[in-house]
């Protein structure tokens, strides 16, 4: 089995999940549920306003993690997260959307590590604007888990191939 397949299965993708649900209600005091898992074709856009982008590397492969939000989904998060009301994507809504990116990859890279995988320390970038599209980092297959919230949904994308 090569890095890359095994690394899809649920083994790989559930610190991603649980992770996301974690922060969200720690951290934003919101509640999500993921729905189902699904493989993203080549041709599919984001759908997102704003998306959070990491780069996984390890020695067995590389990749990366991104996490799109629509506008009024983010700002909705980003609002409960650090307690007053945000009503643009400006540079400080920016910087919260790399922080949620941080701190989700952070949390599911410890529980990763701790199974052996060996994904070393990343920082994160940001991509603002409407629809726009994010190239991945690898040509490797891309899982999807969508998510939904009581302020709207978002998604989580993981890529990966072998090094």
């Amino acid at each position: 089995m090569t890095a890359a397949r095994k690394l899809i299965d649920v083994n790989f993708i559930n610190p991603f999940l649980e992770a996301t649900l974690k922060t969200l209600d720690t951290q934003a005091s919101t509640k999500a549920h993921a729905g189902q898992v699904y493989l993203k074709q080549k041709s599919d856009k984001y759908s997102g306003d704003i998306s959070g982008v990491i780069g996984l590397v390890s020695d067995a492969f590389t990749g990366s993690v991104v996490i799109s939000f629509p506008a009024k989904t983010f700002l909705a998060v980003l609002s409960r997260m650090i307690g007053e009301e945000c009503t643009e994507i400006n540079d400080m809504t920016r910087d919260g959307a790399g922080e949620l990116t941080n701190i989700i990859f952070g949390q599911a890279k410890i529980v990763l590590n701790k199974a052996g995988y060996g994904i070393n320390t990343a920082l994160p970038s940001v991509i603002a604007g409407h629809d726009h599209s994010v190239v991945p980092m690898t040509n490797g297959p891309r899982m999807v888990i969508p998510f939904e919230t009581d302020v709207g949904p978002f998604v989580v994308e993981i890529c990966l191939s072998n090094s």
